[in-house]
């Protein structure tokens, strides 16, 4: 695989620097079981602290959200209390976040791919494959007929009201459990802060974002966890998580291992982004990479600039009467 010069000085930063402690992808032949309990002890709840036979463990629980492709990070050790308050509070925030994106990237949730719909425009997963239908005044500018080509969406594609806070909490939530037993301890007073244990503000809650375009670029998805090598002032933990065409790398809050960090509520990340496992001259076309500001506590809603690699088009004029469907 050829690397840019960019992200041959990243990998040498994270080598350097970072050590992986956790490493697994988001679909497997058979379920992994995240347990902290043996086989003869009683299961623990990492978020509330209760164990059996005062919390249930019923529910199925997902280290990673489901809709986030993973059928295969099973906790043990988080309760069905604990469950519905992280999916309720957090997770959906993140869903909805992606917008028309999960459907255009065709991520499998627990109900397959969701079907996106707005004012005039509908994307949903066919036999066929993805299905987009628009409805817009003219659309000669951006249809053509004869072959494939790209199509920027000429209507508003908007996502859900969605809290980007939630949004980070929801990631933040993953590392907390994928973290191995041995460093969970570091994880403790983020998992406080996540069920309101402890109050605390951030100004800022930086999150590193890629997109790679093409189809399902990540596969099966994954997710990783670095742990920092020797005391300096950068992140302890870092958790990486990939699905489809999307990867978001952040760093795990109120380490004890992190004090540079505690004393500002402003955090400045300098680290580059982890390298992308793609090849400089991939041929969908370059890695994006961005940063995300997730501090925010008011519901938001994000437009996005929808583009695709069309095979087939028609045109419908919905003025006459037809059989057909909207203008796809």
């Amino acid at each position: 695989m050829q690397l840019s010069p960019q992200q041959r000085e990243a990998l040498k930063f994270y080598d350097e620097r970072y050590i992986p402690i956790f490493n697994q992808p988001l679909l497997a032949k058979r379920p992994v079981r995240l347990a902290d309990h043996g086989a003869l002890s009683p299961r623990t709840c990492r978020f509330c602290g209760l164990a059996t036979p005062e919390v249930k463990f019923r529910s199925v629980a997902h280290a990673v959200p489901e809709f986030l492709g993973n059928k295969a990070l099973i906790s043990m050790n988080e309760c069905d209390a604990c469950n519905s308050f992280l999916a309720e509070q957090y997770e959906d925030h993140l869903s909805k976040w992606f917008g028309p994106g999960r459907t255009a990237s065709q991520i499998k949730g627990k109900g397959g791919v969701p079907t996106y719909k707005a004012d005039n425009v509908r994307m949903e997963v066919a036999e066929s494959g993805l299905q987009i239908s628009v409805v817009a005044d003219s659309l000669d500018d951006v249809i053509k007929t004869d072959g494939p080509f790209e199509l920027k969406l000429p209507v508003a594609t908007p996502t859900q009201p969605y809290i980007p806070l939630h949004a980070a909490k929801a990631l933040i939530k993953i590392a907390c459990s994928c973290c191995p037993l041995s460093e969970l301890h570091e994880c403790r007073p983020a998992i406080d802060w996540l069920m309101g244990r402890m109050k605390a503000t951030m100004s800022s809650l930086p999150i590193l974002f890629s997109f790679k375009p093409g189809p399902n670029p990540y596969r099966v998805g994954m997710v990783m966890l670095l742990r920092r090598k020797k005391a300096e002032d950068l992140p302890f933990l870092w958790c990486i998580v990939a699905t489809s065409n999307y990867r978001f790398q952040f760093f795990v809050p109120f380490c004890p291992s992190d004090n540079w960090m505690l004393k500002t509520k402003t955090v400045q990340i300098t680290c580059p982004h982890f390298p992308v496992p793609f090849d400089e001259n991939f041929q969908h076309g370059p890695t994006g990479f961005g940063l995300l500001d997730w501090a925010g506590t008011e519901p938001i809603v994000r437009q996005q600039d929808v583009i695709f690699h069309v095979e087939r088009a028609e045109q419908v004029d919905l003025k006459k009467p037809s059989n057909t469907p909207e203008t796809k």
